[in-house]
């Protein structure tokens, strides 16, 4: 009679409390090392510094991140996927253009609530494109070749099912204009100052309304018919 397998345990308490305070502090470091890696440049920050901003032991914070390429690369990580996982979200709407506007609209959700995630993700310094690029090759598809490719394919069943002008055929150029096209008015949000902003439309204008007008736009130059009221969004 063979011997039966052991059945898991449930962690404790105090197991259970430890982990907690593993991932808390982890997320914290994080969190830091963006602000600081934003603000005063990649060169400039190391983890001593890092784990003095959190009031952490400088010692203690390596047995979280070896070295500070360690740290970059699970930023990285970190935020491509929580950012592919916020946009497939976007692909649940019953049309191609519902499914267009929804997965723009997770896009900049996610940019606005994440500005610092974002500038390093998309404006990235040389030395952190040097990790993205070594974690590149050893991912099978780089966060902004799916996004492409998520884009593409939707905006090709929107061509295939009639919704879009003739002369736009090509899925990839359309699906590039429109990732620029949200990529900009995130920059915008997280990036212009007020005076900027009074140039372009008020300082006060709300996101929400400057992204009714992206979808506007989009609808109404791409759509055969009209629909620039933005309903397909809700």
């Amino acid at each position: 009679m063979g011997l039966k397998a052991k059945k898991s345990q449930p962690p404790t308490v105090s197991e259970a409390r430890r982990e907690r305070e593993r991932v808390e502090l982890t997320e914290r470091i994080m969190d830091a090392a963006r602000e600081m890696f934003v603000r005063d440049g990649y060169e400039a920050v190391t983890l001593r510094k890092i784990a003095l901003s959190i009031e952490y032991s400088p010692a203690a914070i390596y047995q979280y991140f070896k070295d500070k390429q360690a740290l970059v690369r699970a930023i990285i990580r970190r935020d491509s996927d929580d950012l592919r996982a916020h946009l497939r979200a976007g692909l649940n709407r019953e049309t191609p253009v519902e499914q267009l506007v929804e997965m723009a609209r997770l896009y900049a959700e996610w940019g606005i609530a994440h500005p610092n995630h974002y500038r390093l993700m998309v404006v990235p310094p040389p030395a952190w494109m040097e990790q993205d690029q070594e974690l590149s090759r050893s991912n099978p598809t780089p966060l902004d070749q799916e996004i492409l490719t998520m884009l593409w394919t939707v905006v090709r069943g929107a061509i295939e099912r009639g919704e879009l002008k003739e002369k736009y055929a090509d899925p990839a150029l359309v699906a590039a204009t429109l990732w620029a096209g949200i990529h900009g008015a995130v920059l915008l949000e997280i990036n212009a100052s007020p005076e900027n902003r009074a140039r372009l439309g008020g300082a006060d204008t709300p996101f929400e309304a400057r992204f009714a007008t992206l979808v506007s736009v989009f609808l109404d130059g791409f759509l055969r018919q009209g629909g620039g009221d933005g309903t397909a969004a809700g």
